[in-house]
């Protein structure tokens, strides 16, 4: 394996997109840091944070922010035959975003692939080769845990669970209606949901809701009492203190900052 190219922790701004109806010409790792939508067989999906993509060489790659910001880890990089067999062991999907929940240690890898890529060290090469055979066994650990530790039955369910929750950011959502669901204790959905994803249930509702309100604040006129509605406040003072405790400044402030750079 080797990289042709590759960014660690690299932001964007709504207006950011990618079309290769071609593919880029090589293997295309993604961790997504932030919701984005793909268009995967003609089909437009909203995809999570906390998520992954592997995209095979040649398989068409259209992809944009969903929200005000896009920010990911990704590379790019190239396989022989005989290391395809490395990754069939692995069972890591190609061409499906997954989320893995928290992205912290495979960002952490990817960072010091960066680093070594782009040294002089001697070793650089061999280096970074070691980091990928890392970054990817780790990744395979973390689709296949949910299945290790025995919440595995409830994976698929939870994702379908998280995507509503994005997808749906003005519902009215609680921790029992959503334990419910699912047939299980508060407690036992509570501390499931943060083991699989990373986040505490209340804290990802929360943030589907701000990173909706900074889409709507950043490509639209609507009144802010209406987007504290349509992302699912019945109070827009509620709204505007935990957008402005996650942004460090208040909606109208951030609709006004997005203006400016777009000038």
């Amino acid at each position: 394996m080797h990289i042709n190219n590759i960014g660690y922790n690299h932001c964007h701004d709504a207006d950011f997109q990618i079309q290769r109806p071609t593919g880029s010409g090589d293997y295309l790792l993604l961790l997504l840091k932030t919701p984005a939508i793909f268009t995967l067989n003609g089909e437009d999906i909203v995809t999570e944070p906390n998520s992954f993509m592997l995209f095979r060489e040649g398989t068409p790659q259209f992809y944009c922010a969903y929200g005000a910001q896009f920010s990911n880890d990704w590379f790019h990089f190239g396989i022989t035959g005989d290391e395809m067999s490395f990754f069939e062991a692995l069972d890591i999907p190609f061409d499906t975003v997954m989320p893995i929940g928290n992205l912290n240690g495979l960002s952490l890898i990817i960072k010091n692939m960066c680093y070594e890529n782009y040294s002089s060290n001697l070793y650089k090469t061999d280096s970074v080769e070691l980091y990928m055979k890392l970054f990817f066994l780790k990744l395979s650990e973390k689709i296949h845990a949910a299945e290790q530790d025995g919440s595995g039955s409830y994976y698929d369910k939870m994702s379908i669970l998280r995507s509503q929750i994005y997808n749906m950011p003005y519902h009215d959502w609680n921790i029992e209606g959503l334990a419910h669901q699912l047939t299980m204790s508060k407690s036992y959905f509570q501390h499931l949901y943060k083991e699989i994803f990373g986040i505490s249930v209340m804290n990802d509702i929360i943030q589907s809701r701000i990173e909706h309100s900074k889409y709507l604040l950043s490509t639209t006129d609507i009144p802010i009492t209406q987007i504290a509605e349509m992302c699912g406040y019945k109070c827009e003072l509620h709204f505007m203190r935990q957008f402005k405790a996650r942004m460090q400044m208040t909606p109208s402030e951030y609709r006004k900052h997005i203006a400016d750079e777009e000038k």
